[in-house]
C-alpha cells in the first residue's frame, strides 16, 4: 500500500470514530476499498512475478 493510500485509510478512519448512521457505513464501505484496491495490485504483481 502506498504512503497516499495509507494516509487516506487514516483519515477515512478518522473521520468514521466521529460518525454514525449511513455516513458511518459509506466511510467503511471506502476503507474497504482501498483495501480491494491493495488487494487486487498485489495479485496482479504476484502473477507477473510468476
Amino acid at each position: 500500500m502506498t504512503i497516499e493510500k495509507q494516509r487516506e485509510v487514516i483519515r477515512l478512519w478518522n473521520q468514521l470514530r466521529k460518525v454514525e448512521g449511513p455516513a458511518a457505513e459509506e466511510l467503511r464501505i471506502q476503507i474497504l476499498e482501498c483495501f480491494a484496491e491493495q488487494g487486487s495490485a498485489e495479485k496482479g504483481s504476484a502473477k507477473r512475478a510468476a
